[in-house]
């Protein structure tokens, strides 16, 4: 069994942490989720990462001008957070996507709403190609994921079932000031 990075990142650019946060709850609402801080509920298996019924994301704080939001599961699409950040803060973001499994790296990058441009690689040298794009952008936090940062955050942060603890001696660098947000639908209580 190989080992590697499947995971999605958004980024924000040039706006604040509270406006992105705000955002994010916002954009959430739309789809008729509503933010909790109960801890330990069950990750959703749907494929379609927008249909999951609770989403649960880390914000980091801004570090070379980005903000970077990670969802739990490490979802290789965004479920339209990127897209939506981008027209409600009216703000550049990028969602980056990257797999070792799949043999490939993606990013879509908008303004305002609108998308300005995408790309990505799938040949033999996706991993290098991958980083010259981490490193020209200045994106922090590449091939960290959710709930690395929701077991290094403590009991207190709302958390999916599995994440309360990292194995082996390897912990995520835990900025002072990242956030963990988790919302769910509402109509029937989350989740014991």
């Amino acid at each position: 069994m190989a080992l590697g990075f499947d995971f999605g990142v958004v980024y924000v650019r040039h706006s604040s942490f509270p406006r992105v946060r705000d955002a994010l709850a916002d954009l959430m609402a739309e789809t008729d989720r509503a933010a909790t801080g109960k801890r330990g509920l069950e990750p959703t298996p749907d494929l379609c990462t927008a249909a999951k019924a609770v989403r649960s994301f880390a914000l980091m704080p801004e570090e070379n001008e980005w903000i970077a939001i990670l969802e739990d599961g490490h979802p290789l699409d965004d479920g339209g957070v990127a897209e939506g950040l981008s027209e409600l803060l009216g703000s550049e973001t990028l969602h980056f996507a990257y797999s070792d499994e799949e043999g490939r790296w993606l990013f879509e990058r908008y303004y305002e709403g609108q998308p300005l441009e995408g790309g990505g690689s799938e040949d033999s040298d996706y991993d290098v190609s991958a980083m010259e794009f981490v490193a020209a952008n200045l994106l922090p936090h590449f091939g960290v994921y959710y709930e690395e940062v929701a077991a290094a955050s403590g009991e207190t942060a709302p958390a999916l079932a599995g994440s309360l603890g990292v194995l082996g001696e390897i912990r995520p660098r835990l900025p002072i000031g990242t956030d963990i947000c988790t919302f769910w639908r509402p109509g029937k209580p989350p989740p014991a």
